[in-house]
């Protein structure tokens, strides 16, 4: 008896559980603002960050592919001149299928500034005694410079497609001296030479695994743009959002104040606002590049901040800055066609992907390898001045800087004239531009014409 009263009331409280969660449910869903910022949104930004990445990766290894196919090219700086060097440049001919280039200079960087007319950013030093450790059973060493112009996927691709240029002579050698050789042991067989490759980036020469870890910095650096810029333009949203459901705009209008003053105190707010936020991601970015360039001891000592200089992170803060207070006059401008919080802010949800997108496209950009037009479409987009700062002045091309900065403060004075005009109309207040030209429409709140209408 008792099990069944159980049973009953269990299924009676389910059915009551299951018609309110249906209820909640149905309510929710209804909320387009919800559907497109909770379920919409997420969609979309990832949708859009796999198209980003991928169209950028494959932009990148076609041009590694490219170079893999028509042959690689480097200098070839021999100092042994015995028969395993010769060895050597047989098989770069032969089976690499490498054009050779002679060089004059025995120095690797003189050589690599040498090579740089022809377009040739590698050179591969055969040391002395490197056939006389070979023939004696002692392993050898070969030695590969190389010059990249910037922290990209597809130059660290192409390190390491001559990086890997000793270990494949080892295997090809390994397995000639043990048809045509006996007597080596098999330790030595295993692997007879060892490869060196060191990279010249930004004037200075640094093993491949410190090179990759620049990389590693660089990747993360679009994230704190991306979270500072859309949470600017959301509460620069929000904040007039706010003030047309309070009515405390429609107050501000009325009051024998000028309406270029109101605007010039919004922009001063968001100026000031955008200057914290930009020396607070200065200090914090300098504390990532530290602890991530002091995590691993020794082998990660060399950061971005100490390739750059001061000079090009007060320009990466100027950058930030204007990012910063270029979406907060964007969620101003685009805040005011909201008649309340939530329409304010659906207004400026699309800026996450406006602002992710350029981010990644210009981080995954190669300003030395791609072509001129490409890298002025991604520097001259909107958002992108952070990444393009760094990696401008890293690779020695501080023009491209100098336009992302330009086409920011461009963009921002657009924006700017755009608020100010808006404000200057008589449809602020109504959240949409009225059509007909019909001027201002205010709908006083019904207990407030009946009071007026007694009065």
């Amino acid at each position: 008896m008792e099990l069944r009263i159980w049973r009953r009331y269990s299924l009676r409280w389910l059915r009551m559980l299951r018609i309110l969660m249906v209820k909640e449910l149905k309510d929710m869903l209804r909320d387009k603002k919800l559907v497109i910022g909770m379920i919409l949104a997420p969609l979309l930004i990832y949708v859009a960050l796999g198209a980003v990445v991928g169209f950028s990766a494959r932009e990148s290894m076609k041009i590694v592919q490219e170079r893999a196919r028509i042959g690689l090219e480097l200098g070839i700086i021999n100092l042994d001149g015995g028969a395993y060097s010769r060895l050597l440049i047989d098989f770069l001919t032969n089976y690499v299928h490498a054009r050779l280039v002679p060089v004059n200079s025995c120095d690797p960087r003189r050589a690599l500034e040498e090579l740089a007319s022809k377009n040739v950013h590698a050179v591969l030093l055969v040391p002395r005694g490197f056939s006389h450790n070979i023939s004696l059973g002692k392993p050898a060493s070969l030695y590969v410079f190389m010059k990249i112009g910037d922290l990209s996927l597809s130059s660290i691709a192409l390190a390491g497609l001559y990086s890997g240029i000793p270990r494949s002579f080892s295997d090809y050698l390994s397995s000639f001296l043990i048809v045509n050789s006996t007597g080596y042991e098999p330790r030595f067989l295993k692997n007879p030479v060892r490869g060196i490759a060191r990279i010249e980036l930004a004037g200075v020469f640094l093993d491949l695994e410190l090179v990759q870890g620049l990389v590693g910095q660089l990747f993360m650096l679009p994230i704190a743009p991306m979270l500072v810029v859309g949470y600017a333009a959301s509460l620069a949203a929000m904040s007039i959002g706010v003030e047309k459901e309070e009515k405390t705009l429609e107050v501000l209008l009325s009051l024998p104040i000028s309406r270029r003053s109101i605007v010039l105190a919004k922009l001063t707010g968001s100026l000031v606002i955008s200057a914290i936020s930009s020396v607070s991601m200065l200090l914090g970015f300098t504390y990532y590049i530290y602890s991530v360039s002091h995590s691993v001891g020794n082998l990660t000592t060399v950061s971005i901040v100490g390739l750059v200089g001061t000079e090009v992170l007060a320009l990466f803060a100027l950058s930030v800055f204007l990012s910063v207070l270029l979406a907060s006059t964007l969620g101003l401008y685009l805040g005011s066609y909201g008649e309340d919080v939530r329409s304010a802010q659906s207004m400026v949800g699309f800026l996450w992907i406006v602002v992710l997108a350029p981010l990644y496209l210009a981080m995954f950009s190669d300003l030395t390898l791609d072509p001129v037009p490409k890298n002025v479409a991604i520097s001259s987009t909107p958002f992108t001045a952070p990444v393009i700062v760094l990696k401008a002045f890293i690779s020695g091309r501080p023009l491209y800087a100098a336009l992302s900065l330009l086409s920011e403060a461009v963009l921002l004075t657009v924006v700017v004239l755009l608020l100010a005009r808006r404000f200057e109309g008589e449809n602020l207040l109504v959240g949409r531009g009225s059509s007909g030209g019909k001027g201002i429409r205010i709908r006083f709140p019904r207990r407030g014409r009946q009071g007026h209408e007694q009065g």
